[in-house]
Parts: structure tokens; sequence; C-alpha cells
């Protein structure tokens, strides 16, 4: 049976079918030629043209499940992967912020918190979720380890990566963050490191950076960027030991310089 039907339409469709065939030469037959000039004038041809573009901006990823060869490989060609997603989430405040696509079911799948929010008795319907508190690159770095199993941080990206993999509670990418903190810890980071550790509720990395600050206090004291920058609460958790192997009066002045830092 045809669908084209018959009288004037016809020469049209046919005309279109025509455009189709020599479009995947990337040529076009003379007959197509004059009637593409009359697109503005025939929004059905219009339709048929867009579909072609659509077609041909698509064809490297048609029939792509056949190049994959195992579920891993799969999930992995769907990370950050507008194929197939039904949700976007919107990361980061500002210029820096990105829109990146996701699926519900392998989120849902990798968290408790993915899976309340989607399907839960208060279940979002929304297809964009505004995420103003998180960092892009800690959200793709969630999001790559939900899809792979791949863990992908560092210095810079470590610390808001372990904040969103609280926030959506994935464990096993809290103890990949912390384990890494632990492998780079050291006497000019110890004090830096033993704040976040106490403001994320880490127990076992906080006492590591005690035990790092007891054995080189006065290095620790002395680093750029850590001992003068500590909120209260942390200095005076470090104070209050007596294991720290530095004299009573140099760490008298250590602390008078983190006074006059305060103003």
């Amino acid at each position: 049976m045809s669908f084209l039907g018959s009288g004037p339409g016809k020469g049209a469709a046919n005309r279109c079918l025509n455009i189709v065939r020599h479009n995947e030469d990337g040529e076009m037959g003379a007959g197509g030629q004059e009637y593409m000039g009359d697109m503005g004038e025939n929004p059905c041809i219009q339709l048929m043209a867009t579909g072609i573009n659509h077609l041909n901006l698509n064809q490297e990823h048609y029939h792509w499940q056949a190049t994959k060869s195992t579920l891993k490989e799969r999930f992995i060609f769907l990370f950050n992967n507008e194929i197939l997603s039904d949700v976007h989430f919107i990361v980061g405040r500002g210029e820096m912020q990105q829109r990146i696509p996701a699926h519900k079911f392998l989120l849902s799948v990798g968290s408790a918190v993915f899976d309340a929010m989607f399907n839960g008795a208060m279940a979002t319907k929304e297809p964009e979720i505004e995420l103003p508190d998180v960092e892009p690159a800690a959200f793709l770095a969630l999001l790559r380890f939900l899809y792979s199993d791949m863990v992908q941080i560092g210095p810079e990206t470590v610390m808001a990566t372990l904040y969103t993999a609280k926030k959506y509670a994935v464990p096993a990418l809290e103890n990949a963050c912390v384990d890494f903190l632990k492998r780079n810890l050291s006497s000019d980071n110890a004090f830096m490191l033993l704040m976040q550790a106490r403001l994320f509720d880490e127990p076992q990395l906080s006492t590591l950076c005690l035990e790092t600050i007891d054995k080189n206090t006065a290095e620790a004291l002395a680093a750029d960027g850590g001992f003068a920058d500590v909120d209260q609460e942390t200095l005076c958790c470090v104070l209050e030991r007596d294991t720290l192997r530095i004299k009573e009066a140099k760490l008298f002045q250590a602390c008078v310089r983190y006074i006059f830092s305060c103003f």
C-alpha cells in the first residue's frame, strides 16, 4: 500500500524522495535542486529537510549499542550524554554553571537520595533540577562514578567531590575521597584538612591530621594557608592537646599571629 496517494501532492512527494536519495551522497539531482528552491513556500518540504539534517547529525550515534561489548562500556557511553537522557541538572552558579544530562534509572540504582528524588512519594516531575550548591566538576565526578565505578578526583576537586558524595549518599566515593586525602596529608595541609574533616564528620581523617600536627607541630604552624585560616573550634581542638612537639613560647607566638590575622 502506498501512502503517497495520487494527484498534485504525489509529484511533490516523489520529488521529496528524490531529495532524500541524493542527500545520502551529499549531492542533489537537478530535480531536487529545482524543488528545494521552493522550500520557503512549502512547510512539508521544510519538515523533510529538517528530518534529513537531524538524521545526518545523529548518524555517528546510530546503532551505538553494537559497538559496546559490555554493560559497563554501554553505561560509560551514556555518561554526560544526551542519548536516552530523561533529566537535566543545572549545576553551579554564574559563569561556571553547566547543564548536565543524566538518566534517572542509573542514578537511582547508585544513590538512595536520587532514588527518593525520582521514585519516592514526593518524587519530582521537573525535567530540570537546579543544584546551585554543587560544583560542576564535582557533580561530573559523582556521575562518572555512578555510571562506571571510575574515580576521577584531584587536589582541586577532592573536597567538593567529598561534599557531593555525602550529599547524595554514595559512601564508596566518599571513601575514595578520604583515602585520597590521607595519601596526600602532610604538615603543610594538616590544619586545613583537619578543619575539613571536622566539617564533614570524618573522625578517622581528623585523627590522622592531629597525629601529623603532633609530630610536625612547628612546620604545621608555619605552613601558608593552614594554621592562620582555621576556625576557632579547630584551633582549640589542637591547643587542648598535650602531645604537641613545640615549646610553649613558640606556640604562644603562633597564637598571637593567629589573633592578629583575624583583624
